[in-house]
């Protein structure tokens, strides 16, 4: 493959982020198929987790405490149990992973959750402004009929298109801002009633409706999981690391997409680590139909074991697109392993939010445990997880099966 180039940026904000300048590849392969690979620069941020000290750590400690999570904090600055109960409390409260560390998807939802609707004026730029604020303003306009789009916490163009409409319904000026004189019109008309926001109504109805007729040209976006600055689970010293079965696997599945004729985007390479938002950036950019996050799990315990997948929700609000489409990704990675069914459920991970088609994440079994961690590594256990999560995009995308 070509290799297309590399960048190199500065960013500040995140607590232990640095900045590194990563290489993707672009070209095409055979069988109607275009594969990408991402140009991406990583900013990856150094988890906070036990036995952490420093000015980062007193950050998290305040906002946590400010959120009414820690009660009784350890010392300032010093990551300790206290501190990583808190953090796993603030996770299962805003269904994220409850695994106590503070990576890049905690430490973005730490941030946003700082914000109440009316602390500061909210519109449209670049880049776009993120927040409980945002959240509780595309409830709103949804419950009132105003489509905002997947409730997200992102200000994006559907939720200006859906503020200026309101500002037009309510003879307020149409300026796509949201800020005090709005906000309260808005509070004054809240409907706690309507209970299904439209975003809902909408996504069902597509749903009702035809697939493709096939699934040739479709766009998907394939994730591998991490990367080798971020190598996500390690059973030991000098074993294979997560990253590079996330990587096999989702070589394996765009692979097996682009002989079926879809245009398959790979987010990372095999020696890169994107970041979450530059990974949904990129599935944003290329208009993808479907994105599948591929990571293997792994525990301490070695007696867990079996596959689970992910989609958009948070509270009330999810993605019925993306539930589906891990529905049947689980159905089938099931039958075609034999592994145990640990089901779906719902997940705010930001690459789950941040992507405007239904996307879900899948593990499909433990590193940790002794016999599927060693499956997990064998080019036909990934070739049979490859095949079942061909067919869920198959049947997701066309409602066909393979062969059908």
């Amino acid at each position: 493959m070509e290799v297309a180039g590399a960048a190199r940026r500065s960013d500040r904000g995140a607590p232990g982020e640095k900045s590194r300048a990563t290489h993707g590849a672009r070209g095409t392969q055979g069988r109607g198929r275009t594969a990408r690979l991402a140009v991406l620069v990583s900013a990856v941020m150094q988890p906070i987790r036990l036995g952490s000290a420093g000015p980062e750590v007193t950050d998290v400690q305040r906002r946590l405490s400010a959120l009414g999570h820690l009660t009784d904090p350890d010392d300032p600055g010093v990551y300790g149990r206290t501190t990583e109960s808190a953090v796993k409390a603030f996770q299962q409260d805003r269904g994220l992973p409850a695994d106590g560390i503070v990576g890049e998807d905690t430490w973005k939802v730490l941030v946003e959750a700082s914000y109440e609707l009316g602390d500061r004026n909210l519109w449209l730029r670049r880049p776009m402004m993120r927040g409980d604020d945002v959240r509780e303003l595309q409830q709103r306009l949804n419950r009132l009929g105003f489509d905002a789009g997947q409730v997200d916490g992102i200000f994006g163009r559907e939720t200006e298109a859906a503020l200026r409409e309101f500002q037009v319904n309510v003879a307020r000026t149409e300026d796509g801002i949201a800020g005090s004189d709005t906000v309260a019109a808005l509070r004054r008309l809240h409907r706690q009633h309507q209970s299904v926001p439209s975003f809902s109504v909408k996504e069902r109805e597509q749903l009702r409706g035809a697939g493709r007729p096939s699934i040739a040209g479709a766009r998907v976006m394939v994730d591998p999981g991490h990367g080798p600055d971020d190598p996500g689970f390690v059973a030991s010293a000098g074993a294979v690391a997560e990253h590079e079965v996330n990587w096999h696997i989702a070589s394996r599945l765009a692979g097996r997409l682009g002989a079926l004729g879809c245009s398959v985007t790979l987010s990372r390479g095999p020696r890169t680590t994107p970041s979450t938002s530059e990974r949904a950036r990129l599935a944003n950019d290329d208009d993808v139909e479907a994105v599948i996050s591929l990571r293997v799990n792994g525990m301490r315990s070695e007696r867990a074991h079996g596959a689970a997948a992910y989609y958009y929700g948070r509270g009330d609000v999810i993605s019925e697109a993306g539930r589906r489409f891990a529905q049947l990704a689980i159905d089938h990675v099931v039958q075609e392993t034999g592994t145990l069914n640990c089901r779906t459920h719902p997940s705010s991970a930001g690459l789950l939010r941040e992507t405007r088609a239904p996307a879900i994440i899948v593990e499909p079994g433990f590193l940790s445990h002794p016999d599927e961690g060693a499956k997990l590594q064998t080019p036909s256990y990934q070739e049979a997880i490859v095949r079942g999560l061909t067919e869920a995009t198959l049947a997701f995308l066309t409602g066909h099966r393979l062969g059908a």
